[in-house]
């Protein structure tokens, strides 16, 4: 056999020395002597061929009874401490020095096993079993865990290992998000009875399709501390052309694992890299293996016992290397109800130096116990991230940078599959492609992208009605002045236009009897800065003192909105205001400047006499001319530009809004000199192991001549019983406090699920603080009326009781206020207010 392989590979090379026909042939010595080297050479290549194939074994380990593939599974190889572990996907290759004669495996949650490969096969298929872990609690001494060790050397470098910690990096990455299900059956069912038939018909799509599946390619730029650029280069959607859904997969979990709070799915975890994460982990060595000669420690961690917080349970695979995390397995520790949800990130060295991670699984299905069994119905979902072509250190300046956190290429739906080809990892499956031929032709016929469109402008507020979008909130309010006040708003939307806005309002007050209506229109002169010139005029109520703060987005859900059901001291008013707005600086300032006037006539008694000695008194009809400029400043806020529009994420910082206002005396009729500015300014942050709290300050100053209108009203919402309205003195009356100076506290304190935690009852307590104070200088100006000044301090404290009854979508509450200081009432039920607390969808 030897000598006919040595014959095979001479014929390549046409220097054969022996024949199947053996037959003698002359060679010249020159001939001889290459020819004889040569052959050697290929000899041996092929025994050492056939050797070497026993010395490499590759193939996948999964689970033995979910046949779920297992990552970072440590394998031995013979009797060595040399070892390998599995990949993210359960894959491994394994080449060495000698003979693989068989894999001792190891894997937290599963029995050891003891492997014999067969040679005969190039991919093997490893099951594991899953063992029953009694979790109970171990006790350790002080300086006795040796996880301890491990953890404490790894968080004092994580800043060094932690990408966004570098000076700049570059990469792209190919996604891939899938939403599937099967349909199980019980063993004991009886093969007559005949099954639902909603089952059978979903049971035979899923033989051969998925709910849902999406790829995306991308392309992310950072430089240190906070320019980060994600662009989505090409999306495909089953069934769905809106491009907003690619940037699902990137929001599913954080990017690193070395932040204090690792972000799952929308929510946030402590992690068990956070500084004192010993005093509320629990760490275990697992096992030790080493790979090329370096050592990885695998430690599970899970909340210590008796310890509340919204934490994590999992695996940490830590390398000697610099104490960088290699891998990584978790989920959230106290998951109940509808979801489990689990990460894995994979780590490697980019350039031999660097830890960068190459690759991030999101694995859900609903139910904590593994599945949705709606008529058998297991529901699932998977999501992939490859990281590839990453760049460390790459020479990034400030104009490679555009002033959106993620913006979409102009073409970005691409169904070429050449140009996805280069990206993916593997071929699409016949399931895959039957997606998204079926629900490509589905939605083609039922306009799905067009309902989306229509969901989308649902969910800000608005019902879409062709090129017209219909204001849901102006369809029907209350307030204490008007009553019941039915109306209708409209506009125009981007099938009418891109880049034009036209709107037109009416509405009619029972209680004052009054019609009231308005319109105008805006132009957009640049997209990216979203520049807008516009004009609108009004003939509306508004609450006297009241203020407006500059918003980027309104939606249906807002609950400041509740506040106007309280209002009962309004006047009405004619305006005409044209204003220019624009978003800039790297889009954390927004500031839109504006000239108005604005004739409005006092209701009631109410007077303001300017010069009380000369009885010079205003007839109840007053004339506004204003130059004015409303900004929103918001550092590190997150923009995504769309092809259609422009959206804010939020950030991590303070956020200040600011109003200033020049009244003229004179100019279009203006009755008063004066300068109004307003300021409030929140703050909402994480406390480890103590919750989260949010910080409201408000403050205003008032300086000139005007009346009541264009003082403050202080925010006030207080009844004995009504709806909690935030940012708001629950206990306060309305109108009872009027100022042309003041400052007010809002400060809230949520607990989450940290106090208590039980099976289906997760209440959670929020307390809460507001104090005010405020004063008037020219008080005995202001005639026919009975408000005060709080120049010696408001004050009210309170407690919450959220998620009392709660089905993941709505949450319902009360809240508990008391109001005490130099402005409490005598009796004590006059100085409380029991509310209602509600939430819908989002809290």
């Amino acid at each position: 056999m030897i000598v006919c392989g040595y014959d095979r590979y001479n014929r390549i090379y046409n220097y054969r020395l022996y024949c199947e026909n053996r037959k003698t042939e002359r060679y010249y010595p020159m001939k001889l002597f290459v020819s004889l080297p040569v052959s050697w050479y290929f000899l041996f290549s092929v025994c050492a061929l056939a050797t070497e194939e026993s010395n490499i074994v590759s193939g996948r380990v999964v689970d033995a009874d979910t046949r779920e593939p297992l990552a970072f599974v440590h394998m031995v190889i013979n009797d060595s401490n040399t070892g390998v572990m599995t990949d993210i996907d359960g894959f491994f290759t394994i080449q060495h020095r000698e003979e693989v004669r068989f894999l001792q495996l190891s894997y937290v949650g599963y029995e050891r096993k003891t492997y014999t490969p067969d040679h005969g096969h190039r991919n093997h298929l490893i099951l594991l079993q899953r063992k029953p872990i009694e979790l109970q609690e171990v006790v350790v001494l002080p300086g006795e865990n040796p996880a301890h060790r491990i953890i404490e050397n790894a968080i004092r470098n994580r800043d060094m290992n932690n990408p966004e910690k570098l000076r700049s990096f570059s990469y792209e990455s190919y996604n891939k998000f899938v939403f599937s299900g099967e349909v199980t059956r019980p063993d004991d069912r009886e093969t007559t009875e005949k099954p639902d038939t909603a089952t059978s018909r979903i049971e035979r799509y899923l033989e051969d399709h998925h709910f849902f599946l999406m790829e995306t390619v991308t392309e992310r730029k950072f430089r240190y501390p906070n320019r980060s650029n994600e662009t989505i280069l090409a999306s495909r959607i089953s069934g769905i052309q809106h491009p907003i859904f690619a940037i699902l997969i990137s929001q599913m979990q954080s990017f690193s694992f070395y932040d204090d709070y690792i972000a799952i799915l929308g929510n946030e975890y402590l992690s068990p890299l956070a500084p004192g994460s010993t005093r509320r982990y629990f760490f275990m060595l697992e096992d030790t293996t080493y790979v090329n000669n370096d050592t990885i420690f695998i430690i599970s961690y899970r909340p210590s016992k008796g310890r509340n917080f919204e934490g994590l349970r999992g695996v940490l695979y830590i390398h000697t290397d610099n104490w960088a995390l290699q891998s990584v397995i978790a989920e959230p520790a106290n998951a109940e109800g509808d979801t489990r949800v689990r990460i894995q990130q994979n780590y490697e060295r980019i350039d031999g130096r660097t830890w960068f991670p190459v690759q991030l699984n999101t694995d859900f299905e609903f139910f904590a116990d593994g599945s949705v069994q709606i008529q058998g119905l297991d529901v699932f979902g998977t999501g992939r991230t490859y990281l590839q072509n990453i760049r460390v250190d790459p020479p990034l300046a400030r104009r490679d940078f555009s002033p959106f956190h993620i913006e979409f290429s102009p073409e970005t739906i691409v169904e070429n599959d050449a140009f996805w080809d280069d990206f993916r990892r593997d071929t699409l499956t016949a399931r895959d492609l039957n997606t998204y031929h079926y629900l490509d032709s589905v939605a083609r016929e039922n306009d799905l992208d067009g309902r989306i469109e229509r969901l989308q402008t649902l969910f800000s507020g608005f019902w879409q009605l062709g090129k017209i979008d219909a204001e849901l909130s102006q369809i029907l309010r209350y307030n204490q002045y008007e009553g019941f006040r039915p109306g209708m708003a409209l506009r125009t939307n981007d099938r009418f236009s891109r880049r034009i806005r036209l709107n037109g309002f009416t509405a009619y007050g029972f209680g004052d009897n009054t019609l009231k209506y308005g319109g105008g229109g805006s132009i957009m002169l640049d997209r990216l800065r979203d520049l807008r010139l516009g004009y609108q005029y009004s003939f509306d109520v508004h609450e006297r003192g009241g203020s407006e703060f500059l918003q980027l987005q309104h939606g249906l859900l807002n609950p400041g909105n509740l506040r106007a059901f309280f209002i009962k001291t309004m006047d009405p008013a004619q305006e005409h205001r044209a204003w220019l707005q624009s978003i800039m600086y790297r889009n954390f300032l927004t500031m839109q400047i504006y000239t108005s006037t604005k004739r409005i006539d006092h209701i009631g008694d109410y007077r303001y006499a300017a010069n009380p000695m000369d009885q010079r008194m205003d007839d109840g009809r007053t004339n506004y001319t204003e130059l004015g400029a409303r900004v929103r400043f918001a550092y590190g806020e997150r923009f995504i530009l769309t092809p259609t529009q422009m959206m804010a994420m939020g950030g991590n910082h303070p956020v200040l809004q600011l109003n200033v206002a020049k009244g003229l005396e004179g100019p279009l009729n203006g009755d008063y000199s004066y300068w109004r500015v307003e300021a409030n300014l929140r703050n909402r942050f994480s406390i480890p192991m103590l919750g989260r709290q949010t910080w409201i300050i408000r403050a205003g100053y008032f300086a000139g001549e005007a009346p009541w209108h264009k003082r403050f009203n202080t925010p006030a919402s207080g009844r004995r019983f009504a709806v909690t309205t935030p940012e708001s003195f629950s206990t306060m009356r309305m109108d009872e406090f009027v100022s042309d100076r003041y400052i007010a506290l809002f400060w809230y304190h949520h607990f989450e699920n940290l106090l208590i935690r039980g099976n289906g009852f997760n209440p959670q307590f929020v307390i809460t603080t507001n104090i005010g104070w405020g004063d008037m200088h020219d008080r005995e100006k202001h005639l026919h009326t009975s408000f005060k000044t709080m120049d010696k301090g408001y004050f009210e404290s309170g407690v919450a009781v959220l998620d009392l009854l709660g089905s993941g979508f709505t949450s319902l509450g009360i809240e508990f206020a008391y109001r005490y200081g130099p402005y409490a009432f005598p009796s004590f039920k006059d100085n409380f207010t029991l509310r209602l607390s509600y939430s819908f969808l989002f809290r």
